[in-house]
């Protein structure tokens, strides 16, 4: 899932029943498994913004993360995800998941975890994804609660090492080419026909145009039950003026008209927005 849209798809999936963790940092992503894939990503010399070097790692490599993951799944740690329960995670009697675009990456890892895991893919548009990431990158910096203009915290302590980033936690992010591969990058991922099964792909601004056949989809493909429960007041709350947000930023609509006839984008329909 794409951070850009995936948060509504958190609240549906809340609004379905279905457990999200209760250890949200921001953009709704659980903090147990985020460290965990990013843990993983680093393992292999690789992070949520440069993710490539993941699609090279062995089936050895595989099979160590997942014994070592395993372990982690049965630690004091996951009591945040789990709001101070002490239930083992695979015991768990509800339906319950987690949000984390790095899930793209790691997904072989975790389906042999969990083998009748079910993941949901939800992609939008990319010039959309691209604003949210670079806005989402300029609010990390900050001293005293005041954003900086460079990026870097000015206040330092003469020789010692500070233990956060002076500077942006991914540059790339605010090159609007680059974060464009990085978009394809993690969409030509979840498309990959290896991971095709056990696999919903959705749209952002599908979601938003017609929730309820989304939602719908989403309920069969997870088997959930939810018999006893009303959407109507949730379904109002679906802002559809997200779609296409990005029509409103001049510079924002001609990046657009320069990629829109990218292959992938015209295969997902970006080509045009309407």
């Amino acid at each position: 899932m794409h951070r850009s849209g995936s948060s509504l798809l958190v609240k549906v999936l809340q609004e379905l029943g279905v457990f999200m963790g209760n250890d949200f940092e921001e953009n709704n992503e659980s903090m147990f498994f985020n460290k965990i894939n990013n843990w993983m990503l680093s393992q292999a010399g690789a992070s949520w913004d440069c993710p490539e070097n993941f699609n090279y790692i062995s089936n050895d490599f595989k099979a160590l993360m997942a014994e070592i993951v395993q372990n982690r799944l049965k630690s004091i740690h996951l009591k945040k995800y789990l709001g101070g329960s002490n239930h083992s995670i695979k015991d768990l009697a509800f339906t319950w998941g987690w949000k984390d675009p790095r899930n793209t990456f790691t997904i072989d890892i975790w389906k042999g975890i969990f083998p009748e895991a079910r993941a949901i893919h939800i992609y939008r548009n990319p010039v959309d994804v691209i604003s949210s990431l670079a806005k989402r990158e300029t609010s990390l910096i900050t001293v005293t609660g005041n954003p900086t203009r460079t990026g870097m915290k000015r206040k330092f302590y003469g020789y010692n090492l500070p233990n956060k980033r002076l500077f942006y936690h991914s540059f790339k992010s605010l090159n609007l080419s680059e974060n464009f591969d990085l978009w394809k990058a993690y969409v030509n991922k979840a498309f990959d026909p290896g991971q095709e099964n056990g696999v919903l792909h959705i749209s952002y601004e599908d979601l938003l145009e017609k929730p309820e056949a989304v939602i719908k989809n989403i309920i069969e493909f997870c088997n959930l039950n939810t018999e006893n429960r009303n959407h109507e007041k949730f379904l109002q709350t679906i802002d559809k003026t997200r779609k296409f947000a990005f029509i409103n930023n001049p510079e924002l609509v001609d990046f657009h008209k320069s990629i829109k006839n990218d292959e992938l984008v015209d295969r997902l329909g970006y080509g045009k927005f309407h």
